[in-house]
């Protein structure tokens, strides 16, 4: 029986497997330069460098959409989180926890939104 229930735990756990046997091949299968990879694909680059290309200015406008989409959506849990928490003044510490850990994590996306153009400077200068 206890063979039983340990072979069923393992064929639960399949799909983590095989998700990070597929983020290890992703890893290590990329190109060692990402302008080759682009020019292989067809991108090509003004000057030769990345920042006068047109792919640049489309990434850029990307980044500018998701920090305004992000800080709304951030101000949105600040302001429910700051409710709950209000709320939560009568005695229920479950509730005045939500209403911490709420903003707690607002700020930590706030911080991720700000930081959104130096994120992407990072993964954009990878090979490069």
């Amino acid at each position: 029986m206890n063979f039983a229930i340990q072979k069923a735990k393992m064929v639960r756990d399949i799909p983590y497997y095989l998700t990070a046997a597929f983020m290890v091949y992703l890893f290590t299968s990329v190109p060692e330069n990402a302008l080759a990879a682009w020019k292989k694909a067809g991108i090509a680059t003004n000057g030769g460098s990345a920042q006068n290309s047109k792919i640049f200015d489309d990434l850029n406008n990307v980044i500018y959409l998701i920090t305004a989409v992000g800080g709304f959506w951030s101000l949105g849990c600040l302001i429910f989180s700051g409710m709950k928490l209000s709320a939560a003044q009568g005695g229920n510490p479950q509730a005045r926890t939500q209403g911490i850990i709420g903003l707690v994590m607002a700020g930590v996306g706030v911080f991720v939104i700000v930081k959104a153009k130096t994120i992407a400077g990072y993964f954009a200068g990878f090979g490069a």
